[in-house]
């Protein structure tokens, strides 16, 4: 196979049309694009000839699904992804197409059910690679997923450990075991300042740690405002982690200063949405708040951003009413959230399929087969190292 066979079959699909969504029953489990429709400027003979340099760069510009089919082209090719050169080609691609990843029964399946918006595809992402004890993931960034283990996932006074890895290249590493031996609430995962440099942070009752992949040992930070709880309703915007606390009555914003490593209260005035159905995520540089609204007495729900520069809260989206009434049609309080760039996926207990919300383009459409669970965003990179 040469690379202008391989470009074609990378070639982004258009989405599905409403009708398409509604004729689909199931999630479509699929490896990569179709190949696109043979095109006279793909010929083969002249891309054959190609400097070896910039085949590397073009390959590095592939999604991700075409950079694992690089495997099974030819031995060079397969190769040719894990040599470091190569690895340095993609640290320069800015970023790549996210994938959002539902946290199923991957403790069993040994893989991961993740949601590719570009093309309105499901995958199937391996982690049979992983030890038995890797339970299930609680965050991801920049390339790398942060698991916990299955005995600190059964039980929560157990001190436990977690574990980082990068599904691409199937590499893991197993971080040292948190200070305290209190289950943590929040767990976060974060890429700080350069690339394969990264941050977790947990955060419980007594204590908030911080672990450096640099210096390789978790550290106690600061402790939250006084009579505050954190929960994992939690977002990472410009340097700083915000959480939501738990209360169902005078809700709070908390931020925890990465830079900093101290804890404070965000006085935005009052919170938007119902406090029993309320999600934090981050669309470009902002903190957004996804809920439920009533207006003139009809139910929805409601995409709130705020305004740095005034500390208040503006409303930037609102699900269409008959998206909403099916949406909220069966009662639960079970919503989920996940968000990257300018797009917000959102799935709930009950409905049988999930939304995905583009912030940019203030456009909602369906995802047929989603499971109504919690996930992640989650940017497929090779550089990523654990």
């Amino acid at each position: 196979m040469d690379i202008a066979v391989l470009i074609r079959g990378s070639k982004r699909m258009c989405a599905p049309t409403q009708a398409d969504a509604e004729n689909s029953t199931s999630p479509s489990i699929h490896p990569g694009p179709a190949f696109a429709m043979e095109n006279p400027d793909m010929n083969g003979s002249l891309w054959s000839r190609l400097p070896e340099d910039l085949v590397e760069r073009v390959l590095a510009w592939l999604p991700a699904a075409s950079l694992l089919r690089l495997r099974t082209v030819c031995r060079k090719w397969s190769e040719l992804i894990a040599t470091k050169c190569f690895l340095e080609v993609c640290s320069q691609v800015a970023t790549y197409e996210p994938y959002f990843v539902k946290i199923s029964n991957c403790e069993h399946s040994r893989s991961l059910l993740s949601f590719d918006p570009s093309i309105h595809k499901w995958h199937n992402v391996p982690i049979s690679y992983l030890p038995a004890e890797v339970g299930f993931p609680v965050s991801s960034a920049g390339g790398l997923i942060c698991f916990i283990n299955k005995l600190q996932a059964h039980m929560g006074d157990e001190c436990g450990v977690l574990f980082v890895s990068n599904p691409l290249t199937k590499t893991w590493k197993e971080l040292p075991r948190f200070l305290c031996k209190q289950r943590p609430v929040l767990v976060s995962m974060i890429m700080w300042k350069r690339p394969s440099h990264y941050k977790v942070i947990v955060a419980g009752v007594l204590s908030t740690e911080i672990f450096d992949s640099v210096q390789g040992v978790w550290r106690n930070t600061g402790c939250l405002p006084r009579g505050e709880e954190v929960s994992r309703n939690v977002a990472y915007c410009n340097g700083s982690l915000y959480c939501l606390t738990p209360r169902w009555y005078n809700c709070v914003l908390l931020a925890f200063s990465i830079q900093d490593e101290v804890w404070s209260k965000v006085k935005t005035g009052r919170l938007p949405g119902y406090c029993q159905f309320r999600n934090l995520v981050t669309c470009k540089g902002h903190i957004v708040i996804v809920g439920k609204s009533v207006r003139h007495q009809v139910l929805s729900v409601c995409v709130w951003l705020l305004e740095w520069k005034t500390m208040k809260w503006r409303e930037a989206g609102r699900m269409p009413q008959r998206m909403s009434d099916h949406f909220l049609g069966r009662p639960s309080e079970s919503f989920y959230c996940c968000s990257h760039g300018d797009l917000i996926f959102l799935t709930r207990d009950k409905c049988d399929m999930g939304l995905l919300f583009d912030l940019g383009q203030n456009m909602w459409r369906w995802v047929v087969g989603c499971p109504n669970l919690d996930g992640f965003s989650f940017e497929p990179r090779l550089d990523s190292q654990v």
